[in-house]
């Protein structure tokens, strides 16, 4: 413990899990037993997070709380993985879920628009443009890219 602190290493070197937002959580359907949901994770969420119930103690005190038996689909942020699993118990604290199933998506085969200036890319909730010089993100979030390729010729003046 000594060495830890005159390394200036803080004693517990282990990430905080992030939280789940409920308005990421969309109802898929509902049965006579059991719901099936879709979960878009926060950016810095990870597939192993997923093993902790913490993860899931905003979405516990929403509509969408969970409950024994309910199936989850997850997304990350950035699509590039996906998981599946069960949820094995739930109280208002969190869940647990059973054996999470991964899945890593392949990358996308073609490459999204960018020009000098300026380049489309998915920001969790649709496709935007953001400027490469500082990535700050200049339209608002439209379904596809190609919606997004005509907001980014929009931003450059109409030729006379």
């Amino acid at each position: 413990m000594a060495k830890a602190a005159a390394l200036d290493i803080p004693a517990s070197s282990e990430r905080p899990v992030p939280e789940i937002d409920p308005a990421r959580v969309a109802l898929q359907s509902a049965g006579q037993v059991w719901r099936d949901y879709m979960v878009r994770v926060p950016a810095d969420f990870v597939a192993d997070d997923l093993k902790s119930p913490s993860a899931w103690r905003k979405v516990q005190a929403s509509r969408n709380a969970l409950k024994k038996f309910d199936r989850i689909f997850v997304v990350s942020f950035d699509e590039s993985w996906t998981g599946e699993a069960i949820v094995a118990s739930a109280d208002s604290k969190g869940a647990v879920l059973a054996k999470p199933r991964v899945t890593t998506m392949p990358e996308r085969y073609d490459k999204l628009f960018s020009d000098d200036l300026y380049r489309i890319a998915w920001n969790g909730f649709g496709y935007v443009v953001e400027r490469k010089a500082d990535g700050h993100v200049m339209t608002q979030a439209v379904a596809n890219p190609e919606l997004a390729t005509r907001l980014l010729a929009q931003m450059y003046p109409a030729r006379a």
